[in-house]
């Protein structure tokens, strides 16, 4: 692999922070991602006497820290990289988050866009970005203008996006004809795009193309009604409450619970940290699973569960379905 780092990592701001601390040990903690670009900065901060513990596990964004097993190796600072703070409340260790912006040239990324954009009869287009990218959005807007094109950023959020928070599109969405994300992969565009009816394109720096996501969209809103019809004739119910601190709703989860008891279905209570069908598949006396953590977690993972599994959103639904028979 290349030394060369596509993502700005910050060491010299981490390493000014564990000193002023004075902290002899940190957990680093990342995505999938950006793990192969961990090795200098690792290496930096033991340079300096300090014990440098990765975290080999899944990051799903800023409402998965690993504070548990921060404080089981006695670590005193976390170091979360790729997300912003999203737990509202105080993290058991201190924490500190670094974006990991990305250094890609956008220019002709950006003209790929306009010409897009043009060639589907966009006149104004809505701007949005991930936390690596939302640093482009500037050039976005002026790039899309000079070529004929208006371009709204939100002014609250910035443009940015996050898995499970699309404000920053939802707050424009009446003022433009299609948004654009600026970004890689699917995950942040498809948020964008179940939350707004409008089309919906990506701008992937990575593969530098702007593609379409409507198709993806329709396949995933065809599996979440499935998923909801199929669970109105479920008889027994596994209600997950997600231990992650940005996902824990217990109170909900136990309106839940409830709920469908008084409509004369059970419900067990379940826990965990880390959702999977290899975690639920043991409870096969479960017709359906709702998870009240983090909304993505049934859509994005919904034909490899085996049986409809259903969000917070989906429970509301379900619910009034089965109160109307």
């Amino acid at each position: 692999m290349s030394n060369v780092l596509p993502y700005d990592l910050e060491v010299e701001k981490i390493i000014d922070e564990v000193r002023s601390r004075g902290v002899k040990s940190v957990v680093v903690q990342a995505p999938d991602g950006l793990k192969p670009y961990l090795k200098d900065l690792c290496m930096r901060i033991s340079s300096i006497g300090i014990t440098v513990y990765i975290s080999t596990d899944p990051c799903y964004g800023g409402c998965d820290l690993v504070d548990e097993i921060g404080r089981k190796l006695g670590a005193e600072m976390l170091i979360h990289i790729g997300h912003k703070r999203f737990v509202k409340i105080k993290e058991d260790i201190p924490t500190l988050y670094i974006p990991a912006i990305h250094s890609a040239d956008v220019s002709k990324l950006v003209r790929m866009s306009a010409e897009f954009l043009r060639g589907r009869g966009i006149k104004r287009v809505g701007l949005v970005a991930s936390l690596q990218h939302v640093h482009t959005l500037g050039s976005f807007v002026e790039g899309l203008k000079s070529n004929g094109l208006e371009a709204v950023v939100d002014d609250a959020t910035g443009g940015l996006v996050l898995g499970c928070n699309v404000e920053a599109a939802k707050r424009i969405s009446g003022l433009v004809d299609a948004i654009l994300h600026v970004g890689g992969g699917d995950f942040h565009a498809l948020g964008v795009a179940l939350a707004v009816d409008l089309p919906t394109y990506i701008a992937d720096p990575y593969k530098e193309e702007v593609r379409d996501i409507e198709k993806l969209k329709r396949k995933i809103l065809a599996r979440r009604w499935w998923a909801i019809q199929k669970a109105r004739n479920a008889k027994v119910f596994g209600v997950v409450v997600v231990a992650k601190a940005g996902q824990f709703n217990k109170e909900y989860a136990l309106f839940i619970k409830r709920e469908l008891e008084t409509k004369g279905r059970e419900a067990v209570m379940l826990v965990a940290d880390d959702v999977s069908p290899e975690r639920l598949s043991s409870f096969t006396f479960v017709d359906s699973f709702i998870v009240t953590g983090c909304p993505r977690i049934s859509l994005d993972n919904q034909e490899i569960f085996g049986k409809p599994v259903l969000n917070g959103e989906d429970a509301k639904e379900l619910l009034r379905l089965v109160a109307h028979g």
